[in-house]
């Protein structure tokens, strides 16, 4: 019987971590697929401001290709899995690329930061080595870039979605012509986003109280907050993570600003819905590991555990990796056993078209046409009566 081995390795000074599981194949191979295996790498942030997210979301990619390997691998070979540490830095996401690269490896999953997909993208396309990255700015999808894919929701799509939350919101709250506070962090994508939500607002007959920015990881908001206060608006539209949100919203509290703040997917963990309590809702592109009357999160969850991976099921981006392990999967029992080349791997990606994932989602979708697999989400606020997160919609489209 094979047994999964895990090999942990020190690399560029101690800078990253590398993960390798079931490798059995040579060092000196540089096809991405050898004889016996397929060789991928994730590059994640498992030691910067954001491994809170990182750690989670490479954990359940992890878990996917242990189960996957545990149930003989794909077209009879196993997956050779190297996750490197890019600590959010565009420099260590560079020489990630360029490693797997060197390596013959046939894609590249993670880039928790869109920052390094978008600096990234020129070397993976040099080296034809797909990149399966998380959201991004309009200039990674429009026009289409052949070796980029996303399995998580760009960025632009945010305001369309909790714009459309908040009509919903403002009618049932009697409000005609809501004003709408944007707070959100200061990143190349999430001002594209900003600059939309402005257009957006204005297309519904809205008012734009204020746009404040804040720092991927802030400290303090009170400049902020005093604005947002000042302008008065009815909702706050928040773009930040878990811990960013923390922040922001205890900061809008602290100023007096008492009204629902809706933020997008990576401020959405049970945590921060709980500490935040029922004014503050948030959407999930995936369901999360808590969630129950889900078989596939129950699957999912034993999985996890008998890989050694279920501390790290704290929030949807364990389940965001899950489902990219799943995807990896299915692009490589249609790239064939002879699967060798980035190449080969980004033309099987391309043609998967709708992808079910049991519930973990709504629907994903690849084509030529488009390269950004998600375009669903679901709210979420906390529900203290009953201790856990409620969900406040179905799966709902994230486009106006």
């Amino acid at each position: 019987m094979h047994k999964n081995t895990r090999t942990v390795a020190v690399v560029a000074g101690g800078l990253a971590a590398a993960l390798t599981l079931a490798g059995c194949g040579g060092d000196g191979e540089s096809a991405g697929s050898s004889s016996g295996e397929y060789r991928v790498g994730m590059s994640m942030d498992l030691s910067g401001a954001i491994a809170f997210n990182g750690k989670p979301a490479a954990s359940g990619f992890q878990a996917y290709v242990a189960d996957l390997n545990a149930r003989g691998g794909v077209n009879g070979k196993k997956i050779d899995l190297k996750v490197l540490d890019d600590a959010s830095d565009v420099a260590k996401g560079r020489a990630n690329v360029q490693q797997f690269a060197s390596e013959g490896r046939l894609a590249t999953f993670g880039f928790i930061l869109s920052n390094l997909s978008l600096a990234n993208l020129p070397v993976a396309t040099q080296n034809r080595l797909p990149i399966v990255g998380l959201g991004g700015p309009g200039s990674l999808f429009d026009p289409v870039q052949a070796y980029y894919f996303s399995y998580e929701l760009r960025a632009e799509r945010l305001e369309s979605a909790i714009l459309n939350y908040l009509a919903t919101r403002a009618k049932a709250d009697g409000i005609a012509k809501p004003r709408v506070a944007v707070f959100s962090v200061d990143t190349p994508s999430n001002r594209d986003m900003v600059q939309l939500a402005t257009q957006d607002i204005a297309g519904r007959g809205w008012e734009l109280a204020t746009v404040q920015y804040m720092p991927v990881a802030p400290t303090d908001v009170t400049a902020q907050a005093s604005e947002i206060k000042a302008s008065r608006p009815d909702y706050v539209l928040l773009s930040h993570n878990d811990a960013g949100s923390l922040v922001a919203v205890r900061g809008l509290r602290a100023q007096g600003v008492d009204v629902p703040v809706v933020n997008q997917w990576a401020g959405s963990a049970d945590a921060t819905l709980k500490q935040l309590g029922d004014k503050y809702a948030a959407f999930r592109t995936f369901a999360s590991p808590t969630e129950t009357g889900i078989p596939a999160v129950d699957a999912m969850k034993a999985a996890a555990t008998k890989a050694g991976e279920a501390k790290n099921m704290t929030n949807p981006y364990f389940t965001q990796g899950w489902v990219a392990g799943s995807l990896l999967e299915q692009t490589l029992k249609a790239c064939g056993v002879d699967c060798s080349t980035g190449q080969q791997f980004r033309d099987a990606l391309e043609k998967l078209g709708e992808i079910d994932t049991d519930g973990l989602s709504g629907p994903l979708q690849v084509s030529a046409e488009s390269h950004e697999l998600v375009k669903t989400v679901r709210f979420f606020t906390w529900d203290a009566s009953t201790d856990q997160a409620k969900p406040l919609t179905d799966w709902v489209k994230a486009v106006s």
